[in-house]
């Protein structure tokens, strides 16, 4: 299953990954690369530098490829069915 993701919750550039390929999915209110804060909590993640096709600020200025980055995965960029599975992906880490 593919989910879209983007750096922040307010970017406009986004990509899409595997949700597979997504882990710690969490509840946060700071986005990962510049570590802005959101109005609100979103569903972040962490994914591989290399493992996604879009358009995703980020550099590698911080070490060798790949390694870890956050993302965010916001509700409209997804169908609701998709966001409905990430949801409770999300849920079940807390149970």
């Amino acid at each position: 299953m593919k989910v879209k993701i983007r750096r922040q919750w307010n970017d406009w550039r986004t990509a899409e990954a595997y949700l597979s390929d997504i882990y710690n999915l969490h509840w946060s209110n700071v986005s990962g690369g510049v570590y802005a804060r959101c109005p609100r909590e979103f569903i972040h993640g962490y994914i591989a530098c290399d493992s996604y096709k879009g358009d995703l600020p980020h550099s590698c200025v911080h070490g060798k490829p790949p390694h870890s980055i956050k993302v965010c995965i916001v509700k409209k960029d997804n169908d609701p069915k998709v966001f409905s599975v990430v949801r409770q992906l999300t849920s079940l880490q807390f149970s």
